[in-house]
């Protein structure tokens, strides 16, 4: 029971300044036989997430988990709090730095990572100064400032190590310090120890009487430092009353073990001869291992992914050599398979990923990648060691590849039902996609559909010019028919037959006139009278056009019947009976030859098929709304699990109809319902509950 035995009083004080929000933090516990002091400073934007707080916590934490003094301990507990920056990290990059120190009441150690300061006071004395992972410190170390608090004093704010960092953490952890009574341990954030020395610090502590007036005395100084504009600033000090004093046991040990001392060292000899072997051989197992997963970790960093599979599976078949052991060095052999087992299973699925994106694959590609990127986050070291941004490129690229895909396909269908003008827009977007992305084999591709498109095009004019032609040609012989079948006609009754004609054609009998004027014509012809029977065949000519203009304007009509009831269909939404009362009416025009209202009803169907399109769209819209609404009333419900799978659900499908906006508004729902399960972890975790 350490603490009863001895005396140790906490105080502190943090504070905002003017600032809007306070971004310190200060936490202890304090345990039968050993006590934990955290004091941490944020540098982040996030006004969510308090990543001192977050840091702290963090680091009691852990301690209170398996207590100690011992090296391994501090930076388990400091390691910790690093990963959950980086975990809690979203919408900005946390960033802290933070000082540890840890006491069993006669001893202590403490880590620095970042520009927090610890002191210790003896006396009138400094016993120990902590020095900052800074610019600052390093320019003291190299001699290029004096440690006077003044000259490069804004370099202390460039860290080079803290809380939050990419890639590998360093943290060095001091030598045990032995305690006496009447020391006293100060810490404290930049924003005090920029404005105040560490002589201003002693004469301070000179007029003190106890801990709370000492930390009084050191706010009072420092604000009488300070302008228009007051930094956050935190303080926290312990006074050491009374150390724990421990028995000495040392002539007692040593009498027990001389009596035990030599057969327990033969026994040592010889266990220790075995034991240096068999941990020489595994230190040469480790070296081979390590050795041939660095030239691994190269290749990933070349993203040269086949060799460096190759190295990891070789480092992994050297490791199972590797016994399983108990204690530290069982720790260590079971760390490093279990290493080596992340950085081969990331490596094939990235392997794979490459190998997909290489043959087109991109659906299978992107599986891959996401599944390697999941992987690697099982060593966050391994983590930060790969490409991410050449990875997320990678993704992104076979995302914009399968809607390129989506696109000519549609294009595709739109060519074969001959809508050109809708199947050129698609070709058109999807090629300038491909473009953005440099993906020049999607756009030759695109390239030579659409020169397909183009000849069927011309194909079919042609075989119009030419049905059109031949129909001409077919006419003219048939008149040519006509006429030397009316030379035949005699004149004889030919001029009464031909006035009976024209009466006839007067009262709109034009087929019987026909008849007639073909009658009197050839009469004509057999009568030799060649002018009167070309006056004739002239006649009947002009009655052919008459009765063609008149079942031209019956077929005429019939088309407009049907335009209009497409019409009426399109304005009730009934998309397909409208597109197929417009063809039916294009089929007549045709025949009628009757181009503009071809052109026209065209462009009614184009028109009737964007119109279905947009419907169809708008009722996928509204059933994905059904499912985003579910998800937010379960959201209100507190239903978090079921809130997020539909949410889920309808970011799937916003992302199917290529509605990003949707997308985007539904993925920062899930982010506040992430939040708010993880605001419930942590409260039942403070609270003790099982999760």
């Amino acid at each position: 029971m350490r603490r009863l035995n001895s005396q140790f009083t906490t105080k502190y004080i943090s504070e905002a300044g003017t600032r809007a929000e306070n971004k310190d933090y200060f936490g202890f516990v304090e345990m039968d036989n050993v006590a934990c002091w955290v004091i941490a400073e944020g540098y982040d934007k996030d006004t969510t997430i308090s990543s001192a707080k977050l840091a702290v916590d963090t680091v009691i934490s852990e301690f209170t988990k398996k207590p100690s003094l011992s090296k391994r301990t501090i930076k388990r507990c400091i390691k910790e709090a690093n990963r959950q920056l980086k975990l809690q990290s979203s919408k900005f990059h946390l960033k802290a730095s933070i000082l540890v120190v840890v006491s069993n009441y006669t001893k202590l150690r403490y880590a620095v990572c970042g520009n927090c300061r610890f002191h210790i006071f003896r006396g009138s004395n400094i016993l120990e100064k902590s020095h900052d992972t800074s610019l600052y410190q390093e320019m003291i170390q190299q001699q290029e400032i004096v440690d006077d608090g003044e000259k490069g004093i804004e370099e202390s704010r460039n860290l080079l190590q803290y809380l939050g960092k990419q890639g590998h953490l360093k943290i060095k952890v001091s030598k045990k310090k032995k305690l006496q009574n009447e020391d006293i341990l100060l810490m404290t954030t930049w924003g005090l120890w920029e404005k105040i020395t560490t002589v201003e610090m002693l004469d301070t502590l000179e007029d003190a009487k106890d801990a709370e007036s000492y930390i009084d005395d050191l706010q009072d100084l420092f604000l009488s430092k300070q302008t228009n504009t007051v930094n956050n600033h935190t303080i926290a000090t312990v006074f050491i009353g009374k150390t724990f004093q421990e028995k000495n046991y040392t002539q007692k040990i040593i009498k027990i073990a001389i009596m035990i001392l030599i057969p327990v060292l033969i026994i040592a000899a010889i266990t220790g001869f075995v034991n240096w072997k068999a941990e020489k051989k595994r230190k040469e197992i480790i070296a081979t291992v390590e050795k041939i997963e660095k030239r691994g970790d190269g290749y990933i960093t070349e993203e040269d992914f086949d060799r460096a599979l190759r190295e990891y599976e070789s480092a992994a078949e050297q490791s199972e050599e590797l016994k399983k052991k108990t204690g530290k060095k069982g720790k260590q052999n079971t760390a490093i398979k279990e290493r080596l087992e992340v950085k081969q299973k990331t490596t094939e699925y990235l392997t794979d990923g490459e190998e997909a994106y290489s043959s087109q694959d991109y659906e299978n590609a992107q599986k891959s990648y996401n599944k390697a990127l999941k992987e690697a986050k099982n060593n966050m070291d391994f983590y930060d060691l790969l490409d991410k941004d050449s990875i997320k490129q990678k993704q992104d690229f076979c995302q914009d590849a399968k809607y390129i895909s989506s696109l000519i396909d549609l294009a595709d269908a739109q060519a074969e039902l001959a809508d050109y003008i809708a199947a050129a827009q698609n070709y058109a977007e999807a090629k300038q996609i491909a473009a953005e992305n440099g993906d020049n084999t999607a756009i030759n591709d695109i390239n030579l559909k659409i020169k397909e498109m183009q000849s069927k095009m011309t194909e079919e004019m042609k075989q119009q010019i030419e049905q059109q032609q031949a129909e001409e040609e077919k006419a003219k012989q048939q008149q040519q028919e006509q006429e030397e079948a009316l030379k035949q006609q005699i004149e004889t009754d030919g001029a009464a037959i031909e006035l009976e004609a024209d009466a006839l054609l007067a009262e709109g009998n034009t087929e019987t006139a026909k008849q007639y004027y073909q009658q009197a014509m050839q009469m004509y012809k057999d009568a030799g009278v060649i002018e009167k029977a070309s006056l004739v065949q002239k006649k009947i000519i002009d009655a052919d056009a008459t009765a063609k203009q008149q079942q031209n304007d019956i077929k005429t009509a019939e088309g407009d019947a049907y335009v209009l009831n497409g019409d009426n269909f399109l304005l009730e939404n009934k998309f397909a009976e409208a597109i197929e009362e417009y063809k039916k009416a294009k089929d007549i025009y045709s025949q009628v030859k009757n181009t503009d209202k071809v052109a026209e009803i065209i462009e009614k169907i184009s028109a009737a098929q964007v119109k279905q399109k947009e419907n169809d769209i708008a009722e996928q819209k509204m059933n994905i709304g059904v499912i985003e609404a579910r998800g937010d009333e379960a959201l209100k419900l507190q239903q978090y699990d079921k809130a997020k799978e539909f949410y889920l659900q309808s970011q799937a499908l916003y992302q199917g109809i290529n509605d990003m906006d949707k997308v985007a508004e539904v993925q920062e729902k899930i982010k506040v319902v992430q939040q708010l399960q993880e605001e419930i972890r942590k409260a039942r975790e403070e609270q003790g509950i099982p999760q």
